[in-house]
Parts: C-alpha cells; sequence; structure tokens
C-alpha cells in the first residue's frame, strides 16, 4: 500500500526526534517549481545560510507541479 503524501499542517505536527532540550523548532518552507526551490536553495547555502543537505527532501505540495522544502532550525526561549 503506497502512503498518501503529507499535508503541511500534518508535517508540522510530526514530533522531531532530535530536537534540543529546551529549544522550539523554527521551520523555513520553499515552495515553488522544483528547478526555481532547488536553485533558491543551493543560492542560500553560497551565501552561508544553510547547507544543502539540511533541507528536507522536495515534498509534494497542494499545488500542481510545485514541490516544497522545509528546513528546521531552532530557538532558545
Amino acid at each position: 500500500m503506497i502512503s498518501q503524501p503529507k499535508s503541511v499542517p500534518e508535517l508540522l505536527r510530526e514530533e522531531i526526534p532530535d530536537a534540543p532540550i529546551g529549544k522550539q523548532p523554527i521551520r523555513l518552507l520553499i515552495c515553488g517549481i522544483p528547478k526555481g526551490v532547488e536553485s533558491l536553495i543551493n543560492l542560500l547555502h553560497v551565501l552561508g545560510f544553510a547547507e544543502v543537505g539540511e533541507w528536507s527532501p522536495p515534498l509534494p505540495s497542494p499545488l500542481a507541479g510545485e514541490v516544497m522544502r522545509i528546513l528546521t532550525r531552532y530557538w532558545k526561549e
């Protein structure tokens, strides 16, 4: 049985097993056509914002022909 892609709210509600204790997750979302999303992630890497491998794999978007990728950072309250 093939599982259905998760919705954005479902993804955001999922537990983060390796979350640092005492820190809250902050998630950044990039959505758009696959080529544009990959291009922006590569640009952000060149600018020193995030490593390419820190982003989630491409996830299905609610919009046809688009994908989304999520980057999680942590904030200490």
